[in-house]
C-alpha cells in the first residue's frame, strides 16, 4: 500500500463489496464475515487491496511475461450491471465511466480502469507492474476473436473491434514477417452478438495462398488491429506433380480472389453507411448523386396543384422543373391555381418561357376535389406530354427526377404508373432556399406491392402516369388525396405495370393525410376482391396509423397441418395443445398429422398413442436418417386436404383465428408459400419474412430479428401482410396442388436446411406470390436460444446451403424488390443508409 492516497472517507456496503470481488477477483467472497468486515474500510483502500494482490496480479502476469493475450482462455464478458455498477462507485473520470459502460471484454475494462487519471491515483502502474503492463493491456482492449477451424487453406473464426463494436474488423495473417491475406468480418454471429452486443456481422472466413503450407513451416500468425488472436498451423501441401492440375489450382485460387475481394465490396460500402436517424446529414451529402437516367424522347407533362398554396411554395415549385437535367423543350407545366394566384401564375409563366419553358398553362379552378381540378387540366393539355406527373405548390423535385420517370416509362409499354421515394422539410424553413433547406422522415418505399396497398397508401400522393391511360382511367373524386394510390390499383387490376425508382426524388412540407381515410378509398378495391377491410389492429399492440386489415374468406377448404418430431414431448405438447385451444375461433376443419422419425423415449410414444387413439391426430412413421424435406414430402402425399401447413414442433400458436387467415391466402389462385410471424420466448419477433441481399454469403436474413413485438417495422411491414421473397418453414401455407405442381420440397439438395427459401424461390420463378401474414402469429420457442452453429459438420452444411441457393436464386432475386435500396445491405435492415445506388433510372 501506498501511504496518502486514502482520498475517499466514504465506505461501501456489502454489495459495494461483492461486486469488487466480482470486479477484480472474478469470484464471490470467501465468508460474509470478510465481507462485513471490509464494508468498514475506505473505498480507495478496498480498490487498491483488491487491484493490487497477489490473487489478481498473478491472473495477469504469467501472460504478460510472454506478451500474450491477458485472460485469453476467458470466454464471458463482464456483464451490463457490474459495469453500471463499476461505472458508478469507482472513483473514475467522466470519460471513463461512460467507457467502462460501453467496454465488453474483461481486458478492456482493466486498460480503461488502469488507464483512467482518478483511477491511477488510486492504483497507480506501479502498483500493477508499471506502464509496461497499462500499455500491454491497451494492445489487447483494441480488438478479441477466436480461431475455430482450419479447414485446409481456410481459416474460419470471429473477430470484434472493442473499440468501436458497431465497424467491421479487418482480419490478416501473416507468417514470416510477411502479410498473406486479409479479409474483414461480415458473417453473422448470434452467439457473439449476444455476448458483445451490435449487428451480430462478427464472424469470418480467412483464405490463404497455396504456398503457405511451405512458407514458414506452414506457421500463420491471425491479427486483428495488430492484435494477434491465434497462431495456426496449415497441414502440409502434396508436391504438385502434374502441371496440368497445378494450372487448374491457380485458376481457382484466381477465382477465389475474385469471389473475395466481390464479398468484401459490400462491406467495405457498409462502412460509408449511416443510421436512418442521420437522415438529414445523408440526404445533404448524397442528394441525387449517383449516374442520372438515360436520356429520353419522352414529353412530360407536370401538373402542379397550387389551390391555396402560399406565393413562395409555387414559386418554389417551378423553380425546381427549371432546374430540371431533363430538356426543357420536351417539357411541359400546368399550373392550378384559384383567383388569388392568377398574377403570380402570369409572371411564372413569363420568367419560364425566357428560361426555355415554353409550355406552361394557367387553369384556374375552384376549390373542389383535387381529383376534379386536376383531371380537368389534364383534359385541356394532355397531348403536350406521353407522361404526367402530379406534384403540389411547394414540392421541390430533384434535378434528375423528370429523367428518371420516363426512364422507368422507357422500359416497357406495360409501365403505366411510376412512384418514387421522397422525404420532408424540416419544419420552420419556409423562406430559406431549398438547397439548403434540412430534410427529415423519408418514405423510402418497396417495391409495388398490391397487398400492401390495399392495407396502406405507402406509394404516396405523387406520381406518374401514362397519359393514355390516365384518359381512359381518369381520377377518382371519391378518393380524395389518395387518388394516386387508386389508380394505381385499377391499373394493377387489368395487368398494367406500376414502377418504382428507388431514389428519393421529391421533398415536400409536412401535410395531414386528407379528409377522406384510406379505409374510404380502399373500400371499393377490397370489396371488388370478396375481403372486408376494417380499421387496423395489431394483438400485438404494433400501430400502423390509417392503415386498414383486409379479411379474405377461408372457403370450404380442409387443412393438414403436418408437424415433424423426434421425441421431445416437451416441445410437441404445447404446440399440439395450442392448436387445439383455438380450433373455436377457425371455421376450417383441419387434421394433424404428425410424423414420428423414431422416438424412442416412453412419454412420447404414450403420447402419440394417446392422441391416434382420441382421434386427435395421425401418426405416420419415419425411419433413417433425418431429412426434414423428405419426411414432409412423404407426409403431404398422405392426405386430401386442400391446403398443406408445414409447422415446426417447437412452435406455440397465439393468434386464435391463425388457421383460418393462413388458409385464406393460400387458397388465392396467385399465392404460392405463406409464412407468419414468429415471436421468441421473450415476446421479440424472430421471423417477419426473409429480405434478400445482393451479398453471396449472407444471401438472405430475417426481417425484425429482435425488435419488440409491438414493433410496426420499416412502414408498418411487422405488422402487414407483404408479399417477400422467401417465409420460413417453421410454419408455412400452401395449396396442396400448388406444392405438388412445384414437386414439393427438394430433399436432395436440401434436405435439412434451405428447403423452403427453395420453394419459396420456385414458386416465384413460376409466377406464384410469397406472403408473409402477421395476423397469423406463434412463438417459436427454442430458436433464439440455438444460436450460432460452431459444430464443423454442421457449419459446413449450412455454407454449402447457402451457396447453393445463392447460385440457384441469387441472379434472380438478390435485388429484393421490398428492400429499399437506399438501405444498407449489411446492417440490420431498414436500419441504416447505404451510399445512395449508382445505378441508372
Amino acid at each position: 500500500m501506498v501511504a496518502g492516497l486514502e482520498t475517499v472517507e466514504a465506505v461501501w456496503d456489502e454489495e459495494d463489496v461483492r461486486n469488487l470481488y466480482r470486479l477484480a477477483l472474478r469470484r464471490e467472497a470467501e465468508a460474509e464475515a470478510i465481507v462485513q468486515e471490509m464494508t468498514a474500510w475506505p473505498s480507495d483502500r478496498l480498490v487498491r487491496t483488491f487491484f493490487t494482490s497477489p490473487e489478481f496480479l498473478e491472473r495477469l502476469e504469467p501472460d504478460f511475461q510472454k506478451g500474450e493475450r491477458p485472460l485469453r482462455e476467458e470466454e464471458t464478458s463482464p456483464g451490463e450491471l457490474l459495469r453500471a455498477w463499476a461505472a458508478g462507485r469507482l472513483p473514475l473520470s467522466e470519460g471513463g465511466r461512460l467507457a467502462i459502460v460501453q467496454a465488453r471484454s474483461w481486458t478492456r475494462v482493466y486498460w480503461l480502469l488502469f488507464s483512467d487519471p482518478q483511477f491511477s491515483q488510486v492504483v497507480g502502474p506501479e502498483l500493477i507492474g508499471g506502464a509496461e503492463v497499462v500499455a500491454w493491456l491497451e494492445k489487447f482492449a483494441k480488438a478479441d476473436g477466436r480461431i475455430e477451424q482450419v479447414d485446409g487453406h481456410v481459416i474460419r473464426g470471429w473477430a470484434v473491434r472493442l473499440d468501436d463494436i458497431a465497424q467491421s474488423a479487418i482480419v490478416e495473417a501473416w507468417s514470416g514477417g510477411a502479410l498473406c491475406s486479409a479479409t474483414t468480418t461480415n458473417l453473422f454471429r448470434r452467439d457473439i452478438q449476444d455476448r458483445f452486443g451490435g449487428d451480430g456481422r462478427f464472424g469470418f472466413e480467412l483464405s490463404l495462398p497455396a504456398e503457405m503450407a511451405r512458407r514458414n513451416g506452414g506457421e500463420v500468425e491471425v491479427e486483428v488491429l495488430g492484435v494477434p488472436i491465434a497462431r495456426v498451423r496449415l497441414p502440409p501441401e502434396e508436391q504438385v506433380l502434374d502441371d496440368i492440375a497445378a494450372a487448374a489450382r491457380e485458376l481457382g485460387e484466381v477465382r477465389a480472389l475474385l469471389e473475395r475481394l466481390e464479398a468484401r465490396l459490400p462491406a467495405a460500402e457498409s462502412g460509408l453507411a449511416q443510421p436512418l436517424s442521420d437522415y438529414g446529414a445523408y440526404a445533404a451529402a448524397w442528394r441525387d448523386s449517383g449516374l442520372d437516367a438515360a436520356s429520353s424522347s419522352r414529353r412530360g407533362l407536370v401538373v402542379v396543384d397550387a389551390v391555396g398554396a402560399p406565393p413562395r411554395a409555387l414559386d418554389d415549385t417551378v423553380r425546381s422543373l427549371l432546374a430540371q437535367t431533363a430538356p426543357l423543350e420536351r417539357l411541359s407545366v400546368a399550373l392550378v391555381i384559384d383567383s388569388s394566384q392568377a398574377a403570380l401564375a402570369e409572371d411564372l409563366r413569363n420568367r419560364c418561357s425566357w428560361q426555355g419553358l415554353g409550355g406552361v398553362s394557367i387553369h384556374l379552378a375552384e376549390p373542389s376535389a383535387p381529383a376534379q381540378r386536376l383531371m380537368a387540366a389534364v383534359e385541356q393539355v394532355g397531348a403536350r406530354g406521353e407522361f404526367c406527373l402530379f406534384v403540389r405548390a411547394g414540392d421541390d423535385l430533384a434535378p434528375g427526377a423528370l429523367r428518371r420517370i420516363a426512364a422507368r416509362m422507357d422500359r416497357s409499354a406495360q409501365v403505366k404508373a411510376v412512384y418514387f421515394d421522397e422525404d420532408c422539410f424540416a419544419d420552420g424553413q419556409q423562406e430559406m432556399d431549398a438547397v439548403l433547406r434540412r430534410r427529415k422522415d423519408p418514405v423510402l418505399k418497396p417495391g409495388f406491392d398490391r397487398d400492401l396497398l390495399l392495407q396502406t397508401p405507402y406509394v404516396g400522393q405523387r406520381a406518374a402516369f401514362n397519359t393514355e391511360a390516365l384518359r381512359r382511367f381518369s381520377l377518382e373524386e371519391a378518393a380524395g388525396d389518395h387518388f394516386a394510390a387508386d389508380l394505381m390499383l385499377r391499373i394493377d387490376a387489368e395487368g398494367g405495370v406500376i414502377d418504382h425508382v428507388g431514389r428519393v426524388l421529391l421533398s415536400r412540407w409536412p401535410e395531414d393525410s386528407g379528409s377522406i381515410s384510406w379505409r374510404q378509398a380502399v373500400e371499393p378495391h377490397v370489396r371488388a376482391e370478396g375481403a372486408v377491410a376494417s380499421d387496423h389492429e395489431d394483438e400485438l399492440g404494433a400501430r400502423v396509423p390509417g392503415a386498414v386489415r383486409v379479411r379474405r374468406r377461408a372457403d370450404a377448404a380442409k387443412a393438414c397441418i403436418i408437424i415433424a418430431t423426434r421425441d421431445a414431448v416437451d416441445l410437441l405438447r404445447p404446440c399440439v395443445e395450442s392448436i387445439f385451444a383455438m380450433r373455436p375461433a377457425n371455421a376450417t376443419p383441419y387434421e394433424l398429422l404428425i410424423i414420428d422419425h423414431e422416438s424412442q423415449e416412453p412419454e412420447t410414444l404414450a403420447y402419440l398413442t394417446q392422441l391416434e387413439a382420441a382421434g386427435d391426430a395421425r401418426i405416420m412413421p419415419y425411419q433413417g436418417e433425418f431429412n426434414w424435406a423428405l419426411m414432409n414430402n412423404l407426409a403431404a402425399a398422405q392426405t386430401d386436404a386442400d391446403v398443406l401447413i408445414f409447422l415446426n414442433n417447437d412452435t406455440v400458436v397465439r393468434t386464435r383465428d391463425w388457421l383460418d387467415e393462413l388458409v385464406s391466402q393460400a387458397q388465392r389462385p396467385n399465392v404460392g408459400p405463406v409464412g407468419c410471424r414468429l415471436l421468441y420466448a421473450d415476446g421479440t419477433i424472430q421471423h417477419a419474412g426473409f429480405v434478400a441481399r445482393e451479398e453471396v454469403y449472407s444471401f438472405l436474413t430475417h426481417e425484425g430479428v429482435g425488435d419488440m413485438g409491438s414493433s410496426p417495422g420499416y412502414l408498418g411491414r411487422h405488422a402487414l401482410v407483404h408479399g417477400c421473397v422467401a417465409v420460413t418453414g417453421a410454419c408455412i401455407a400452401i395449396r396442396a396442388e400448388t406444392f405438388r405442381e412445384l414437386g414439393g420440397f427438394d430433399s436432395a439438395a436440401f434436405p435439412i436446411e434451405g428447403n423452403d427459401v427453395d420453394l419459396c424461390m420456385r414458386a416465384q420463378a413460376q409466377g406464384l406470390k410469397v406472403i408473409y401474414d402477421p395476423f397469423a402469429t406463434l412463438y417459436h420457442l427454442e430458436s433464439k436460444s440455438r444460436g450460432f452453429n460452431t459444430d464443423p459438420v454442421r457449419q459446413a452444411r449450412a455454407e454449402a446451403t447457402s451457396r447453393l441457393l445463392w447460385r440457384r436464386w441469387g441472379p434472380q432475386f438478390s435485388r429484393d424488390p421490398g428492400f429499399n435500396p437506399h438501405f444498407d445491405r449489411l446492417s440490420r435492415p431498414f436500419s441504416r443508409l447505404r451510399p445512395p445506388p449508382s445505378y441508372a433510372g
